[in-house]
């Protein structure tokens, strides 16, 4: 009697263990939890490229601001108007910046041919750079070639007028 006890336990184990392993196998193919797998392997891809568009857009807004700031201020230079009263036309031109980036950039005013009588050219320039990244000294040393990228605005006009409420120079 003991030894049927025991094959009857050997062979209700063995159909449990096959049961097992046919659920086992049956989970294995489930698709339950897949799309989980895949948003965590795709997501982070997704957002630096999400990231990359919004600030290649931003760089992108600046230079045009700079570059209609440059417009700007070599149009009053033509004329020979300062709009900004007792300050220089290029510190006027700076209040004008949207982006605080700008305002921390460098405006200067030129003459190519060296001379400012009427017909000469004047050149404008405004110069600022883009921080890519936030962040500290750390994300900073890490890619130093992509956290600061120039950004020019150039103008060059004919004067109208000699100049005579405003100078040369950078501010």
């Amino acid at each position: 009697m003991h030894s049927t006890n025991a094959t009857r336990l050997e062979t209700n184990a063995a159909q449990l263990g096959r049961a097992r392993c046919r659920r086992l196998r049956a989970r294995l193919r489930e698709d339950r939890g897949q799309a989980l797998v895949e948003v965590a392997l795709v997501l982070p891809i997704l957002l630096l490229i999400l990231f990359g568009i919004t600030q290649f857009a931003l760089a992108l807004n600046s230079a045009n601001d700079q570059t209609h700031i440059a417009n700007e201020i070599a149009r009053y230079a033509t004329v020979n108007e300062n709009p900004g009263g007792a300050e220089s036309l290029q510190a006027w031109g700076k209040k004008q910046a949207d982006n605080g980036e700008e305002a921390k950039g460098t405006i200067c005013i030129s003459f190519p041919n060296g001379s400012s009588n009427p017909g000469d050219p004047v050149k404008v320039e405004f110069k600022s750079k883009i921080h890519w990244l936030p962040g500290g000294k750390t994300v900073n040393g890490a890619l130093k070639g992509l956290t600061n990228v120039p950004i020019t605005g150039t103008a060059t006009m004919r004067l109208e007028q000699s100049p005579s409420k405003y100078s040369a120079g950078c501010v």
